[in-house]
């Protein structure tokens, strides 16, 4: 079995402004970056094998951190980035804002889900009987999250949404 420790990125500033990053690289707030070290200090304990990371700096930043009580390979997978929103990158979260009701040009939980099981299937085939840490993003975790417990898609809108520099752990 593989031991998974999925994580959500630090605090950045958007989150703290309700401005929607999608597939922004965003900035860690200072409060972001002290939980993180936190996060790292926290994970230590854990004898990690390979740590994969969203590359949106956020994420990235995140994942350096806890690298560095680890002297394994960090690898970056496009597979692990948040929903691509289009025109709501950027911009304030709209207050009617419906993961389950978004237009054509904006990316849907159908297609994170398969992205992220392929993303799945290869770390099965490469990493039997060890620990792995997924650094990404609210919204994909959500996603994931449904994959791992085995749920349908549709229960992603009622998954919590981890908190910042946050983790769970899994068995898969």
């Amino acid at each position: 079995m593989i031991k998974l420790i999925l994580v959500r990125h630090g605090e950045t500033i958007e989150n703290v402004r309700g401005i929607c990053q999608g597939q922004t690289d965003g900035t860690l707030s200072k409060k972001g970056i002290a939980e993180n070290k936190l996060l790292a200090k926290e994970l230590s304990d854990h004898q990690i094998h390979k740590i994969y990371s969203s590359p949106l700096k956020r994420a990235a930043d995140t994942a350096k951190e806890i690298s560095k009580y680890h002297p394994i390979k960090l690898e970056f997978r496009d597979n692990l980035m948040e929903w691509y929103l289009g025109a709501l990158q950027g911009e304030k979260f709209p207050d009617d804002f419906d993961i389950t009701n978004l237009s054509d040009e904006l990316e849907n939980a159908e297609l994170v889900k398969k992205r992220l099981l392929y993303f799945l299937e290869e770390i099965r085939d490469q990493h039997k009987d060890e620990t792995i840490v997924i650094v990404s993003h609210g919204l994909t975790i959500k996603v994931l999250t449904t994959i791992l417990k085995k749920l349908h898609l549709s229960r992603s809108v009622g998954v919590k949404l981890m908190e910042n520099s946050g983790y769970e752990l899994f068995m898969i």
